[in-house]
């Protein structure tokens, strides 16, 4: 019995921590609104237009119709698919500098 309510316990504080990770990681995040159709530039940060940067979306590559340029992002043709959380990650060395909470709908 003791043995049960320790293994319950443990999971329920990992599933707390995971879910207070991913909030924290959010908290930092700026929101971008955009209309749907639209083209969206996202940009990393500060970093100078000749930066060197990778993007992810909701921690994996961006796989939607993009573009890159420099340090800045640019979407095609949005739809709501493309909500979600986007990092930018500094080349070579990988540290993470920007992130945007994009958001798209309809004015």
């Amino acid at each position: 019995m003791a043995n049960a309510l320790t293994s319950t316990c443990c999971v329920v504080l990992a599933a707390v921590v995971v879910v207070y990770a991913q909030r924290k990681s959010q908290l930092g995040a700026r929101i971008q609104y955009e209309n749907i159709g639209s083209d969206v530039t996202m940009q990393c940060g500060s970093l100078a237009s000749d930066a060197s940067v990778s993007w992810k979306v909701n921690g994996t590559d961006v796989k939607a119709q993009h573009r890159e340029d420099g340090p800045r992002l640019i979407l095609m043709d949005v739809d709501q698919g493309h909500n979600g959380l986007y990092s930018c990650f500094q080349n070579p060395n990988g540290e993470r500098r920007d992130q945007i909470n994009l958001r798209i709908g309809r004015p």
